[in-house]
C-alpha cells in the first residue's frame, strides 16, 4: 500500500458517518454501534499523530466505520459511495475490498 495522506483519509471516514441517513429505528444500539466507533476512530487518529498508517490500521477504521454503517442500515449502495469516496480523496485502492457489502 502506498502512503496514504491520513488527515485526507480520516476526515473522508469520518463525513461519511457524519452524512449517512439512520435507517436503523432501534436507538438503543446507536451509541454503541455508531458513537462508540466514531469516538474511537477520532481517539486513534490523535493517537497516531504524523506517523502514516499501516495496512492493518486502515483496515481497524474502516472495520469501525463498517460497523456504523450496519447499524445505520445505510444501503449497499451508499456505502458503496462513501468507499469509493475514501478511496479517491486518499489516493488508495483497498477501501471496497476492505469493507464488505
Amino acid at each position: 500500500m502506498s502512503d496514504i495522506d491520513s488527515r485526507a483519509f480520516f476526515g473522508a471516514v469520518l463525513k461519511a458517518i457524519a452524512c449517512t441517513r439512520n435507517h436503523n429505528p432501534d436507538e438503543s444500539g446507536y451509541a454503541e454501534g455508531v458513537l462508540a466507533p466514531t469516538a474511537r476512530i477520532r481517539e486513534f487518529e490523535k493517537e497516531l499523530g504524523d506517523r502514516p498508517l499501516g495496512p492493518a490500521e486502515v483496515d481497524q477504521v474502516l472495520a469501525w466505520l463498517d460497523s456504523t454503517f450496519r447499524t445505520k442500515h445505510t444501503p449497499a449502495e451508499e456505502r458503496e459511495h462513501y468507499l469509493r469516496r475514501v478511496a479517491e480523496v486518499t489516493g488508495q485502492t483497498r477501501t471496497q475490498a476492505a469493507v464488505a457489502a
